[in-house]
């Protein structure tokens, strides 16, 4: 299963919120519990209502950028574009589709740093939290092999 669902806690079978394909992996469950922001298995970004509903799309978000959290402001979501180093991390509006530079992110030595993510702050924008890969390896010149 590729999605989002929902459970009761109390049993009962998993109900989807999101369409199968919609990346699982980079999304954003809203402060109320009312709306997931995430990636549809069409590569653009919508708001999926919890129960299930109409998604709407995500205004102002760019192609290839996914939603990392909700802000305390219930109409403003983290964004950033992940194959963009350093990692760029907007503050979007999903009312308006204005965006706002909040971070921009990248380890003290970018030496073979490839991927930046996954970014997770805090809804009030005081902390986050950041991964990222990094590939390095050594190249050896022999002089003299016969």
């Amino acid at each position: 299963m590729r999605g989002s669902y929902v459970q009761d806690l109390d049993g009962g079978s998993p109900q989807p919120i999101t369409p199968e394909g919609t990346d699982s992996l980079t999304f954003s469950l809203s402060s109320d519990g009312q709306a997931v922001a995430a990636v549809g298995p069409d590569g653009k970004g919508y708001l999926y209502p919890i129960p299930a509903g109409e998604p709407r799309p995500i205004r102002g978000l760019a192609d290839g950028e996914v939603p990392v959290g909700w802000s305390t402001d219930a109409n403003v979501i983290y964004v950033y574009l992940p194959s963009e180093l350093p990692a760029k991390v907007y503050r979007l509006n999903i009312d308006t589709g204005q965006r706002t530079l909040w971070k921009q992110l990248m380890p003290p030595d970018p030496a073979g740093v490839e991927y930046v993510g996954p970014i997770l702050p805090t809804p009030d924008g005081k902390a986050y939290v950041y991964g990222y890969r990094r590939m390095l390896s050594d190249l050896y010149v022999v002089d003299g092999l016969k």
